[in-house]
């Protein structure tokens, strides 16, 4: 008898596993579907956003496309020891900078970029802006890597005609007609005074199309001579790159930052610095715009780049020596946390 209960007992468990078997629930239901399809729609939509965006949002046969309005915090910091700081302190910077500058008319901006490492940070460093003289830089850059290829000598010297010149800044305007410069002489005014006259001349003997495509093969892309506009986040990547090697080899990255250490425009970016530390930077100002921007040579080195636009000429003046001092000192402070 208890042979056959245990056989019973056996039979009932099969039966009822069977049962259970059968009644087992599929588990591709609608709830199931929808997430399936909703994890596939995110990755395609992903794909085609980074592929747009690979393409400076450009696609063949279409005007460049507007990028997302969403943006991502644009505060990198990679692989190097000597940075040893947490998001709070670049915040810090950041709070700094919209506190002195968020009571002055008009836009205010600047840029970071610690040298010999991918720290970038800044305060509407997107915006595109008046470049003002600026825009000399990609010109200077120009100049010297035609030289460095052969395919031009700075030791050229060119004769100035009345045609050439151009008022405002630089001495060059006041030189009299036959007056001889080589090509060299023109990037040095270019960066030691910022000379109008030099930099036409040059505009003249590369052409506006080689700039322009110049500046895009540099990795400006929201930088137009034509239309004299760059982001502070723009000449950034031009000091990175120019500072790496990226643009020239030594000895004319050298030369360069030479013609803007030491110029006629002290008052600004500069003043902020102790006088010890070279600073290699271009000024440029128009109507109700001022810019400075360059290489802090501190050790480690950094880029700053401090641009306005629609401002009032004193506020800026006043400001930007007080800017350039309060960013070096908590830039640097970076390095000893």
């Amino acid at each position: 008898m208890k042979i056959i209960r245990k056989e019973e007992d056996v039979s009932n468990k099969e039966s009822t596993f069977s049962k259970k078997k059968k009644q087992k629930k599929n588990p591709w239901g609608k709830k199931e579907r929808f997430v399936i399809i909703g994890i596939l729609f995110l990755t395609a939509f992903s794909s085609a956003i980074l592929a747009i965006s690979a393409r400076s949002w450009k696609l063949p046969g279409f005007p460049k496309l507007k990028a997302p309005s969403f943006e991502f915090e644009k505060t990198y910091v990679y692989e190097k020891d000597i940075i040893k700081k947490s998001d709070e302190n670049i915040e810090k910077i950041k709070e700094i900078f919209k506190k002195e500058t968020n009571k002055l008319s008009g836009v205010y901006a600047f840029e970071v970029v610690l040298l010999d490492t991918n720290v970038v940070f800044g305060v509407n460093e997107q915006t595109k802006l008046q470049a003002a003289s600026l825009i000399k830089l990609p010109v200077m850059a120009l100049l010297y890597e035609k030289a460095q290829t052969g395919s031009l000598d700075l030791d050229y010297t060119y004769t100035l005609k009345n045609s050439d010149k151009k008022a405002g800044s630089g001495s060059l305007y006041s030189k009299p007609e036959g007056t001889k410069i080589t090509y060299r002489n023109l990037a040095q005014l270019m960066g030691k005074e910022s000379d109008n006259t030099a930099f036409a001349i040059a505009v003249d003997i590369l052409g506006e199309e080689e700039i322009e495509s110049f500046i895009k093969r540099v990795g400006m892309y929201e930088t137009s001579l034509s239309e004299n506009t760059t982001t502070p986040y723009d000449i950034g990547i031009f000091f990175k790159k120019l500072w790496s090697g990226d643009i020239l080899n030594h000895q004319y990255k050298e030369e360069l930052l030479n013609s803007l250490t030491d110029t006629i425009y002290e008052d600004y970016l500069p003043k902020g610095i102790p006088e010890e530390i070279d600073v290699s930077h271009k000024y440029g100002r128009e109507l109700h715009v001022l810019n400075d921007a360059g290489i802090v040579r501190s050790e480690p080195p950094f880029v700053l780049v401090l641009m306005s636009e629609g401002i009032v000429e004193s506020e800026a003046e006043k400001i930007f020596p007080i800017l350039s001092r309060k960013l070096y000192q908590e830039i640097t402070s970076l390095y000893k946390i």
